[in-house]
């Protein structure tokens, strides 16, 4: 007596499961996210527009508070554009460095205080007036409103986040990190008052330049000049009064009002 024939294992079931994964893995393609790099700002000089008056400089107390907006999911980019999109991205960031906050471009700030302002173009911050280093792009200075004596808007361009950084005054001007070493470690320097820049500049010359606190640079000087500057703003021609910022790897690291 024959045996019947074993039975053969359907195919549809094998067949079905390959066609589910074909289908799983085509709608698994990343967003589309757009890049920094991908913008063209348009660099010209040009008259700063929707800018603080000169009364609301010297008010005290006026400038105004802004609330962070929530992180924009990256499936659909928020109306106003590619700059409104990494504004938003910019304002979900938190950080904790002493230019944390941000107001809205054409708020005014009380002098010895810095704020960011994101999603704004280069050309409506006004003329650039200076930069460092000199020889190549790095920190921008811009001035919104030149030839006028007065408190106003200034503005600082370069920073990984994309965002400029705000402070107001009548003057700002950028400082060489060897300068820095000659006043400091000369013998004037020894009775001069330090403060958060003088040490956190001490923590960065100690990670780029490898020597310890109170020795110079040295060899380094070259590559820690690089991406660290000093800023030096002041709320009037001739005062004695100024703001000291440091910045170093596109981030503001430490600021102090003298």
């Amino acid at each position: 007596m024959s045996r019947p024939a074993p039975s053969r294992p359907p195919r549809a079931l094998p067949i079905l499961g390959c066609l589910a994964a074909l289908a799983l893995a085509a709608c698994e393609t990343p967003d589309e996210v757009p890049r920094l790099s991908d913008v063209e700002l348009d660099e010209s000089a040009g008259q700063s527009a929707a800018l603080p008056s000169g009364a609301e400089l010297s008010e005290e107390g006026g400038f105004l508070q802004s609330r962070e907006t929530p992180a924009p999911r990256a499936q659909a980019a928020p109306q106003g554009g590619l700059l409104g999109w990494l504004g938003g991205q910019a304002a979900a960031a938190k950080g904790t460095g002493p230019d944390a906050r941000q107001v809205p471009f054409g708020t005014a700030l009380p002098f010895g205080e810095i704020a960011r302002v994101c999603g704004v173009s280069e050309r409506r911050l006004g003329v650039p007036v200076a930069q460092y280093p000199e020889t190549r792009r790095g920190y921008v200075l811009y001035d919104s409103q030149p030839g006028t004596m007065a408190p106003r808007a200034l503005y600082i361009t370069g920073f990984g986040d994309g965002c400029a950084r705000q402070v107001t005054g009548a003057l700002a001007l950028f400082g060489e990190p060897a300068l820095h070493e000659q006043l400091r470690y000369g013998l004037a320097g020894r009775t001069l008052p330090t403060g958060p820049v003088d040490g956190a500049y001490e923590v960065v010359k100690a990670e780029v330049c490898g020597v310890p606190a109170g020795r110079p640079c040295g060899r380094a000087m070259t590559r820690l000049a690089r991406d660290t500057a000093f800023v030096s703003v002041y709320p009037a021609f001739g005062s004695s009064s100024y703001v000291n910022l440091l910045l170093h790897d596109g981030r503001v690291v430490a600021l102090e009002q003298h």
